[in-house]
């Protein structure tokens, strides 16, 4: 007698194990330069949305303390920062004197606490500051001098702008390969 169930095969044969490998493959290979383009443009958006962020918090702190803040933008070295009466974003010790470094209260020896008000590029790998110009804020009508912080990674460019009334906004270049949901500047 022949047993059925013996006979009947269970498993994958290794030609099977290997199609099925080489297709996994392929697919994977079709999707990592998506996956790279996504990492890509999230890294720039982060990067534009901090400095949008910086320089709207240096407009409302000038309203806060009474004093025009000024926005330093360094593209050599890939900073922002700002203070009352400007600083270098470069320096890196809130404590010294021309850093971008804004007060919080006093410590226990009573001199005040100061606290950095600067991003860096060291966060956004990949991603570029390409131009860039120091802004001033006037703490008693808001407006500011025009100013403009422009980012690109690859073939995307956003723009942080901030207009002589004050307003900030991102903004996608007309040269960007797709506009990453800014409208366009």
């Amino acid at each position: 007698m022949h047993n059925k169930q013996a006979s009947c095969q269970q498993g994958f044969t290794l030609i099977e194990l290997m199609i099925t490998i080489a297709i996994i493959a392929i697919v994977l290979s079709l999707a990592v330069p998506s996956f790279n383009d996504f990492f890509e443009k999230n890294r720039l958006k982060r990067a534009a949305e901090e400095t949008y962020g910086l320089v709207t918090k240096a407009r409302a702190e000038g309203v806060i303390r009474s004093a025009d803040m000024a926005v330093d933008v360094d593209t050599g070295e890939w900073c922002v920062g700002y203070a009352a009466g400007g600083c270098d974003c470069t320096e890196t010790d809130p404590d010294v004197a021309g850093a971008c470094a804004v007060p919080v209260g006093d410590d226990a020896d009573g001199n005040p606490e100061m606290v950095l008000q600067a991003i860096d590029g060291t966060s956004f790998a990949g991603v570029d500051m390409t131009t860039g110009s120091d802004i001033s804020f006037n703490h008693v009508k808001g407006t500011a001098g025009p100013g403009r912080v422009t980012l690109a990674a690859d073939a995307w460019i956003l723009e942080v702008i901030v207009s002589n009334m004050g307003l900030v906004r991102i903004c996608a270049h007309a040269d960007s390969r797709t506009t990453m949901g800014y409208p366009e500047c």
